[in-house]
């Protein structure tokens, strides 16, 4: 009776501690940044949400895959924007766009070289400047 009592309090203890574990494995997974990048590649983009390749199918489209994001982990996950310094300045407008369209409020903005590995961070809001005179 006494080793079915140790047995069954040994049992509890480790169901416990795996799920305390399980616990802050998923609160971590929340923590951890979604990266929605453009990249050119051969003139053309290619967009990925955590280096999976989107927006080659409707089924397979940027905002479905936000929208899954949103609904797995929160509105409160943080995401890096990710911008490829070939492309246009209209493809950060389409990336903020479709994180807006999501609610995402946590998010960073860089512009990548790709071929450098490096990013820089971009700033909005930040103070204006008048444009010089010898610029107009």
């Amino acid at each position: 009776m006494r080793t079915t009592t140790l047995s069954r309090l040994l049992f509890v203890s480790v169901l416990s501690l795996l799920s305390v574990s399980i616990g802050s494995q998923a609160q971590q997974a929340n923590h951890m940044p979604v990266i929605v990048s453009v990249r050119v590649t051969a003139g053309s983009f290619v967009y990925r949400v955590d280096r999976k390749i989107v927006e080659n199918t409707r089924k397979n489209s940027l905002l479905t895959n936000l929208e899954e994001i949103a609904s797995r982990r929160g509105l409160n996950c943080p995401i890096i924007i990710i911008v490829d310094e070939n492309a246009p300045l209209s493809e950060i407008g389409k990336l903020e766009t479709a994180a807006d369209k999501i609610d995402f409020t946590r998010r960073r903005l860089f512009i990548a070289d790709f071929h450098q590995g490096t990013m820089e961070e971009l700033h909005w809001g930040g103070v204006s400047m008048p444009i010089p005179s010898s610029a107009q």
